[in-house]
């Protein structure tokens, strides 16, 4: 994860100057959210819980709406008796090669059957990038250093312009593209 340190090396703030650090703080925040809504991917790691009407048939595929995936924490589902139980992490298989990322049951095994309602399932895990890709971080501080620079939301000096190879480009690579 960028660290306040970082971007103040980027900015030639002196180390020991304390006075931005607070909207320093704010921007490296801002700058995350904005790199994860463009990319629809999950940049810091954190862990996320979806919740879903029941496994899919036999063995089929638990597609999850994160990337990265680096792991599965947990998942339970409620049996058809009505009680809730857990799946060892041994019971399940993570393809992490497509996207969307994907779930199955071990090889050989089926899902476990669940009640006849909504919401039955529930899977946590841990998404994000254990370290942040090179080419991220340059954009994340592009984007801190304009935001840094320019405190108010239109520009009245000069004309404005959109740095060529900057952020777009850095996060395009890691941006998904959906259909529909």
């Amino acid at each position: 994860m960028l660290t306040l340190e970082e971007v103040k090396a980027q900015r030639r703030i002196e180390a020991d100057d304390s006075s931005e650090d607070a909207l320093l703080t704010q921007l490296i925040a801002a700058a995350y959210r904005y790199a994860e809504a463009h990319t629809q991917t999950a940049i810091r790691q954190q862990q996320k819980t979806v919740v879903i009407d029941g496994f899919p048939p036999l063995d089929r595929a638990v597609e999850l709406p994160w990337l990265p995936v680096q792991g599965i924490d947990a998942v339970e589902f409620v049996s058809p008796a009505g009680d809730t139980q857990s799946l060892d992490e041994q019971a399940l298989r993570l393809d992490t090669r497509g996207d969307p990322h994907k779930l199955y049951p071990r090889w050989g095994d089926h899902w476990p059957a669940t009640i006849a309602e909504p919401e039955s399932v529930t899977i946590t895990a841990t998404i994000g990038y254990e370290e942040t890709p090179d080419d991220i971080v340059l954009a994340l501080q592009l984007l801190i250093g304009h935001w840094y620079e320019n405190r108010e939301s239109v520009v009245t000096t000069g004309t404005p312009a959109e740095v060529p190879m900057g952020v777009e480009m850095l996060l395009f690579n890691y941006r998904r593209h959906a259909v529909g």
